[in-house]
């Protein structure tokens, strides 16, 4: 086992046994979850081809019913979900500093999505889904102590591996569309920018964790 993710396994069994640390974990996810649905939602009124419709569309589909579980079983924690401050949205933290528009306001403004800001969206997901599959296996290997919030992690779980592996396939795709040079750059420059998004976010989580503690 690689010593970071040794790291973040400890990190999360910590949390998990913390008053309120399960729910304040459910609660984050469930925070990305809902802005990620709402972009993609945007994005496939944004694309023309059919079968991209259908993927982007199952993909909203499974963060909105991701949404749902994680509320139901917070409520059954009694644990009171909260709006995330700004700078816990790696999301919208990445998606600013890449070179693609907000897809919500192409939305807005009746505009299209070409295929070099496609390829700028579908590397940034890439990304964040990778990172977001890595920590819910961290989480499935802490939790055998609550079964049940378990398994609604490592089914997302299963949700996230397809969700990487059509995302890598666009992207592979992309290679052959514009260069593998320009594919690799644009994921190199955007990993870059993930890890700074994650470094700040990694170091509000005290801060975070502490006020969830204090609420439950």
């Amino acid at each position: 086992m690689p010593v970071e993710y040794a790291r973040m396994v400890e990190f999360l069994r910590d949390v998990h046994s913390r008053p309120g640390g399960t729910g304040a974990v459910l609660n984050l996810i469930h925070g990305s979850k809902l802005r990620w649905s709402s972009d993609l939602s945007a994005l496939t009124a944004l694309v023309s081809d059919p079968r991209r419709k259908l993927d982007l569309a199952r993909h909203s589909f499974d963060e909105a019913r991701h949404s749902y579980l994680l509320l139901e079983r917070m409520a059954a924690l009694g644990f009171k979900p909260f709006r995330l401050p700004s700078h816990l949205d790696r999301l919208e933290r990445l998606l600013v500093r890449s070179r693609a528009r907000d897809v919500k306001q192409v939305y807005a403004e009746g505009a299209s999505v070409g295929d070099a800001e496609l390829m700028e969206l579908v590397a940034a997901a890439l990304i964040l889904e990778e990172d977001a599959l890595l920590k819910l296996q961290a989480h499935c290997e802490v939790l055998s102590h609550d079964p049940t919030t378990r398994a609604i992690l490592c089914g997302m779980s299963a949700d996230e591996t397809r969700h990487v592996a059509y995302l890598g396939a666009w992207l592979d795709g992309f290679a052959t569309r514009f260069s593998p040079r320009a594919v690799a750059a644009a994921r190199e420059r955007l990993t870059e920018t993930f890890r700074a998004v994650d470094d700040a976010y990694c170091g509000a989580l005290a801060e975070y964790f502490d006020r969830a503690a204090q609420a439950a």
